[in-house]
This record gives C-alpha cells, sequence and structure tokens, in this order.
C-alpha cells in the first residue's frame, strides 16, 4: 500500500470509524442518563428531550465536556458512593440546562451557549469551538470554569483573533496532510481551551483528560510554527476519540463496571523511556495512559512521514519543517510506537479488556504494514539516547547553581567511568579511547554547556556504534552483561539525581 492510503485505513471501522464510534459512546450516556433516572429527575428528563431531538442536537449536547461531566460523576456517586467536585445538586442543575437548550432548538452544545457568536475550528457541524471572551459569564461557563480550575489548579483565557488564526491555518494544515485522519479526531472534540502558559499551566504545551473529555487545552504562547501546533491539536483530539472509545468498550478490563473513571490508582507499568522522569517519576504509565500514547504515536507516525514528503510543496504557505518548535519526527514518532505496543503486550496484557486487546492488534498491524523498517524487538538505545540528550538541553535553560554546578560535575565523572566500562563490554577499545580525551575536554562557560557537549558526545559515540542504530547489544560481547542494560542503568541513575537537583535549583530560582 502507499504511505497515504493508510488515512483511511486508520478511519475505518470498528476502531478508526468515528461514526460508530459517536453511536456507540452516545448509547452509553443515554444508557448512564436511564440509570440515574429514578434518583435524578433532571437525567430522566434530558434522556426524554434528547429523544425527540435530531442528531445534530444529541451529538453536541451528550458531547459538551460539562454535560458529560455532570453524567459521569452521578452515574460513579450512584454506583460507589463517591463524591467528586461538583456536588450533585449541581450536576442536576447543569442536566436541567441542558434539557432546556435542547427543549428550545438549539444546535450547538449547552455550554457554547449562541451558537452564532461562536468561533469555529473549521466547518460548525464537526469541528470544535474555541473558548472566547465572555464564555464564562452565565451558570454553565461559571460552572465550568470551576471545574477547570479545580481539575487543573488555573483557568483559561479567551483566544485571540490571532490565537483562532494560528489553529485554524493549523486545522487547514492537518486537512491536507491526513484528511481523514484528522477531520475523525476533530468530530470527538467539542472546545478548545488556551491556557497561559504561567502558573500552574506553565511546561505544559497541550493536555487532556479523561476526566474531562470533549475538550483539550493548547498553550496559546507556543501557537507560532503551524505544523508543531497540528501536530498537537491531532495529538490531543486523537486522546478524545479513543476516551469516546472507552466510554462504550471494555477497553480495560476494570471499564466493566457501571462507568469507566479514570487513570489514578492503576499501577504504572509502562516507562516511557524518552521522557525525564522528574522528581515523581511521571515518565512511569499506567495501562490507560501507555493506551492513549500507543494510540496517539501509531497516527502521529503517519502525520509526521507524509509532512515530511509533502513539507516542499506546503512550505510557502505554512512555513518550512524545521522551524522552531518543530514537530516530532517520523521516525521518532514510529519508534515510541513499536516500543509502546510491544509494553502493553508484555507489561499492561492482563489489565486489557476484549476491546483493548483487540484494538492493540489492529493498531500494531497497521503500524507493522507502514513501518518498513522497524526497530528489532526489546530495542531501547535510540528512547534512552532522547532522554539523554533532553535533560541536557533542560539544564541549559536553567540558571546557575552552585549546587547544581557540584552536581553535573560529579555526574560527569560517574557518566564517564559508565561510558568507558560500556565500551569495554563490547571490545570498542580505539573509540573508548578517542573518547577518553574528547570526553574531557577543556571546561569553557558555564556547567550545563559542559555537561551537554560531554552527554552528546556519549550518545554520538553510542549510537554510531551500534550496527543497526538501536542496540549495543548486537555486537559481541567480551565482558558484563548486556551492554544496553548499562546504558538503561547509566541513564537512570544520573535521571534521579538531576530531577532531585533540578527541583532544589528551580526552587531557590528568584
Amino acid at each position: 500500500m502507499e504511505l497515504n492510503e493508510f488515512d483511511a485505513v486508520l478511519s475505518r471501522r470498528p476502531f478508526g470509524d468515528s461514526t460508530y464510534l459517536h453511536e456507540q459512546m452516545h448509547a452509553a450516556f443515554r444508557r448512564r442518563l436511564e440509570s440515574i433516572g429514578p434518583a435524578v429527575p433532571a437525567g430522566r428528563r434530558l434522556l426524554s428531550a434528547l429523544e425527540q431531538a435530531d442528531p445534530q442536537t444529541e451529538y453536541r449536547v451528550l458531547g459538551d465536556p460539562l454535560v458529560r461531566r455532570a453524567i459521569q460523576q452521578l452515574v460513579i456517586e450512584e454506583a460507589a458512593g463517591r463524591r467528586r467536585q461538583l456536588p450533585p445538586h449541581l450536576c442536576a442543575q447543569v442536566l436541567e440546562a441542558a434539557e432546556r437548550h435542547v427543549r428550545a432548538g438549539a444546535t450547538g452544545g449547552p455550554l457554547q451557549g449562541d451558537a452564532a457568536a461562536a468561533r469555529w475550528l473549521g466547518e460548525p457541524s464537526r469541528t470544535p469551538w474555541i473558548w472566547g471572551p465572555g464564555q464564562g459569564d452565565d451558570f454553565l461557563g461559571r460552572t465550568f470554569g470551576g471545574l477547570v480550575e479545580w481539575q487543573f489548579g488555573a483557568g483559561l483565557c479567551a483566544a485571540t483573533d490571532a490565537d483562532v488564526a494560528a489553529l485554524r491555518d493549523a486545522a487547514r494544515l492537518l486537512d491536507e496532510v491526513v484528511p481523514l485522519t484528522s477531520r475523525s479526531a476533530l468530530s470527538h472534540t467539542h472546545l478548545i481551551g488556551l491556557t497561559p502558559g504561567t502558573g500552574a499551566w506553565k511546561g505544559k504545551a497541550s493536555t487532556s483528560q479523561f476526566t474531562v473529555t470533549g475538550v483539550v487545552f493548547l498553550n496559546r504562547t507556543l501557537l507560532t510554527n503551524p505544523w508543531w501546533v497540528a501536530e498537537h491539536l491531532l495529538h490531543e483530539a486523537l486522546h478524545q476519540k479513543l476516551y469516546d472509545f472507552r466510554h462504550a468498550h471494555s477497553m480495560l478490563v476494570r471499564d466493566l463496571g457501571a462507568v469507566p473513571e479514570g487513570p489514578s490508582g492503576e499501577a504504572r507499568r509502562v516507562v516511557s523511556l524518552w521522557n525525564v522522569p522528574g522528581p515523581d517519576g511521571s515518565n512511569r504509565w499506567n495501562t490507560h495512559r501507555a493506551m492513549a500514547a500507543f494510540h496517539v504515536y501509531v497516527h502521529l507516525a503517519l502525520f509526521g512521514a507524509l509532512a515530511e514528503r509533502l513539507s516542499a510543496r506546503l512550505r510557502d504557505r505554512y512555513g518550512p519543517l524545521d522551524a522552531p518548535r518543530p514537530m516530532t519526527p517520523s521516525r521518532k514518532a514510529f519508534d515510541r510506537a513499536h516500543y509502546l505496543g510491544e509494553s502493553l503486550r508484555t507489561g499492561c496484557w492482563e489489565e486489557l479488556g476484549v476491546a483493548g486487546r483487540h484494538l492493540v492488534d489492529w493498531l500494531s498491524s497497521v503500524l507493522d504494514a507502514m513501518d518498513p523498517a522497524p526497530p528489532p524487538p526489546g530495542a531501547s538505545l535510540h528512547l534512552l539516547m532522547d532522554r539523554y540528550l533532553r535533560e541536557a538541553r533542560r539544564l541549559r535553560k536553567l540558571p546557575p547553581s552552585d549546587g547544581l554546578a557540584r552536581v553535573l560535575r560529579r555526574l560527569a565523572v560517574a557518566e564517564a567511568d559508565a561510558f568507558r566500562a560500556i565500551l569495554s563490554a563490547v571490545g570498542a577499545q580505539a573509540p573508548r579511547d578517542e573518547a577518553a580525551a574528547e570526553a574531557a575536554p577543556e571546561q569553557v562557560g558555564d556547567d550545563g554547556e559542559f555537561f551537554a557537549r560531554r552527554r552528546r558526545h556519549i550518545a554520538d559515540t553510542l549510537l554510531r556504534l551500534a550496527p543497526n542504530g538501536y542496540s549495543l547489544d548486537a555486537l559481541p560481547r567480551t565482558a558484563g552483561g548486556s551492554a544496553d542494560g548499562m546504558v538503561r542503568d547509566m541513564v537512570e541513575a544520573s535521571s534521579r539525581e538531576l530531577a532531585t537537583a533540578v527541583a532544589s535549583a528551580g526552587a531557590s530560582a528568584p
């Protein structure tokens, strides 16, 4: 198959067909409204109103982030007696407002309010609207704003005309590269909220959560490169598509309960090797998050590969592919997808439901068909080196600190020793001698720059030594155990110490 044909493959039933997924998700939420009806009359009345509404109204109401949050919360409290941020009486008021909205003949979502004033990403029937000025002034807007602040620790900012133009530009770019995939994903997103990139939102380029479905959040300060914006818009929209799938299918074993809940409490079995762990080990993912990332990276691999092919033709309109804040290269997306698919099979299979296992099989088959040169099973060197270099780049942005400088000097010595041991294990005597001279250049500039140059040399050498670019274990070993294992031990040990040092440096910064 030609690569562009996979755009259609990833939009087919059952796992990619949005029409089917919307139908199943709507049926699931109608059942939930029916289940809470005896205890919450507003739920019964909303269900009755939806039964008389047209499909477009049902699509927008049952996709509305606040309405869905209220329904989910009422079902959870009814089934398990668990209390959430929205009190039951407030949830009931949300459903009452939604019922009035439906009976008034409105076609948009209740939270959206006046459809005529809404600013849409694209065609109004199947693309999200964008949170704008005055959007949080009524009851539903204030309630949603409070929910966002409770969930994320800070609120949204209203999109400017320039923000809207940047988002629409990214949507047009998606439509030129992966039209079927992007239209499908965006149809599962009902609202785009922009964040200021400060306070609780600092460090978050984009985000979405299973507990607040139907809405994606993007950092407005980063809406500069259309390729980057397109990737993150697609990334978060794909999460929404998977969330809709999970609401109506047994993606996880525990989804067989009354209503799928958020990911809290699950064992974090998958390590995203390319991500910096931080002091809280945030690169360790539970099954829900690993599945969500696998789903995204299979699609991003296709988007990246096609974007790279089309970049010359699209350059005049959208700028160069390698502009500041570039998108993820397709090779990285392919590699991460392969790793996550393997990890789901080896570490999470017992936690996946029947539908979840079939989804992994389907995505894996598409991935294998798209990628003519996959990494060998179990490969980790390339992923670890991504993290290794990313950590070094982050250090350059930190203010000078005596404490951090001491840690970097100590780690530089430890990593040089580990590097020599790795080279010795694979019999790389000549490169080792060469590295011994190059790994200790005269220190120029701050310690962060020196440390970053050391790491770049180590990473380049190890990747160059790997016969396939993925694993040192393909080399004959002269001593010790797995060379890849030795690399991982080096990187993990340094990551733990760096996480503590960086957190301390950040806390002491003025």
